[in-house]
């Protein structure tokens, strides 16, 4: 909704995503294999440059000081997951499942993640170059303190997700479904595909800003 809001009409929050692990196996990386289901490990200070390790799913694991240059992760389940210090060029994981899970303080270049599903899912401190969201779901996301250069979210569908202090560099939307989407917090520099901003939060100050864009997309003429 672009809309000023009122104290009892703001959009709703999604939930914090806490994600608490109990003892947990060292396991090298090399172990790991296409396919695999692994549970109640923790995977640290290895290199997964180049690995393939698609349809591959965690539950309970901890990722930690992981290259994961050029990986291909596939249709990876992560369930009740933490992710931290992950350092990627390009990482691959299209078709994939997130819920319950937590990447922090991380940089991806390339980070493919399309017709993806993630469900209470946190992302935060990590610097991304371009997110390819195209055609995902989420619910219940909060990118939180990020930068990312490019965010395409077309033809996604999200639910109860917010970006507080994030700065996004263009963001993509045509075709996208917002449902208590909160841009509030977040820089915005370049907006395309207006049409997909409807049920998205802004500020009165974004509201203005976007404005000379919101006037060319319905074709108005102002002066």
């Amino acid at each position: 909704m672009v809309s000023s809001s009122t104290a009892a009409d703001r959009p709703r929050r999604p939930e914090p995503v806490d994600v608490t692990l109990p003892a947990l196996t060292d396991v090298p990386g090399e172990r790991l294999s296409r396919g695999d289901s692994r549970e109640l490990e923790r995977y640290a200070d290895v290199d997964l440059s180049g690995a393939e390790l698609p349809g591959t799913s965690f539950l309970e694991c901890l990722v930690e000081r992981v290259a994961l240059h050029e990986a291909d992760l596939r249709g990876v389940h992560l369930v009740d997951c933490r992710l931290q210090q992950v350092d990627a060029s390009a990482l691959s994981v299209p078709r994939s499942s997130l819920r319950g899970a937590a990447l922090a303080g991380s940089r991806i270049g390339a980070f493919e993640a399309y017709e993806s599903t993630w469900r209470s899912v946190s992302v935060q401190d990590t610097r991304i170059g371009y997110l390819n969201a195209r055609s995902s779901t989420w619910q219940d996301v909060t990118i939180r303190e990020c930068s990312i250069d490019e965010l395409d979210l077309v033809g996604a569908t999200l639910t109860r997700v917010a970006f507080p202090g994030c700065r996004i560099g263009t963001l993509r939307a045509s075709g996208s479904t917002f449902t208590d989407v909160d841009l509030r917090d977040a820089r915005l520099e370049v907006v395309e595909g207006l049409d997909g901003l409807a049920g998205a939060w802004v500020s009165e100050q974004q509201l203005t800003e976007l404005a000379p864009l919101l006037a060319a997309h319905l074709r108005i003429r102002v002066g």
